[in-house]
């Protein structure tokens, strides 16, 4: 795939979801040069002092790539190697792998954000059990929220009541080598939250999701609904910062309400945009495809 003018190049390994979908929709409609690549398809090499990515036997020119990583937390290492070698062979990445590796542990990702100065939740990263007494009288007591380090769109978020299923759940764990995070639980985010979709240091677009059927989560993928919000402008700021401190070109923010004001929940590199496209009529790919082609 020799590339004689600038390409955007979705690094995906679900070709058959709604973003690929959607990037390769707009592409076609808008005439934007784009290719659609598993980066496991990508061959890695180091020869001769130079960095250098290869597919089907042929290099790439990288430095003629404008890439848009779609590869969130759970993204193997292989993934992320592709992207980082990209980069060193003259790829322009709309996420830095820099940032992707900082964000794999949900844990070292808050606290970089509260090093930075941005509000985030209570949190804490513990393995053994004999740990939690201490460990949840310091994040307010029960109930508290367990997450999988590495997770998405809802999936391993559990609501612990009391310490027979944090053990439990920290047990489970243990036994195959992951790590859980224990959150001070907020009533306001367990059944809303805003989504806050940044890009190039903008805040674009926001809704605010709210839990169905009195379900825990607030995730649009778990049950819940959707609607627009106008955003209040520290909610703006906090959400821009939050994304510049992994210096994301494209970032999905989480805030949540808390009594002392709003707190930075997540930010994910790899955002879903169907939500947002769905309510607020906007062609969010072509944007973020503009966006990384102007780069």
């Amino acid at each position: 795939m020799m590339l004689a003018m600038p390409t955007a190049l979705v690094l995906t390994r679900q070709s058959d979801s709604y973003s690929a979908f959607r990037f390769m929709e707009a592409a076609k409609r808008h005439s934007l040069p784009l290719e659609l690549l598993d980066p496991h398809l990508l061959y890695l090499y180091v020869i001769d002092g130079q960095s250098q990515v290869a597919l089907n036997g042929r290099a790439l020119d990288a430095a003629e790539l404008r890439v848009i990583p779609r590869l969130g937390s759970t993204a193997t290492e292989y993934s992320l190697a592709a992207l980082e070698l990209l980069e060193q062979a003259g790829a322009r990445s709309l996420n830095p792998s820099s940032a992707l590796f900082a964000m794999r542990n949900k844990f070292i990702a808050l606290a970089a954000l509260s090093a930075a100065g941005i509000p985030v939740p209570e949190s804490a990263m513990l393995r053994a059990p004999c740990d939690i007494a201490p460990v949840i009288e310091r994040l307010g007591g029960y109930p508290v929220v367990l997450k999988f380090i590495r997770g998405s769109q809802g999936v391993g978020v559990i609501y612990a009541p009391d310490e027979t299923v944090v053990t439990s759940v920290l047990e489970a764990m243990n036994l195959i080598q992951y790590d859980v995070l224990v959150q001070r639980y907020y009533p306001w985010a367990a059944q809303r939250d805003v989504r806050v979709l940044v890009l190039g240091g903008e805040a674009r677009w926001a809704v605010e999701r709210v839990s169905g059927g009195g379900r825990f989560r607030s995730n649009f993928h778990r049950g819940g609904q959707a609607g627009a919000v106008e955003l209040p402008v520290e909610a703006v700021e906090l959400a821009v910062r939050a994304a510049g401190v992994f210096r994301l070109g494209l970032a999905g923010v989480d805030l949540i309400e808390s009594p002392g004001g709003l707190l930075v929940m997540e930010v994910n590199s790899s955002p879903g945009f169907e939500t947002i496209e769905t309510v607020h009529s906007v062609d969010v790919a072509a944007e973020i495809l503009r966006f990384a082609l102007s780069g």
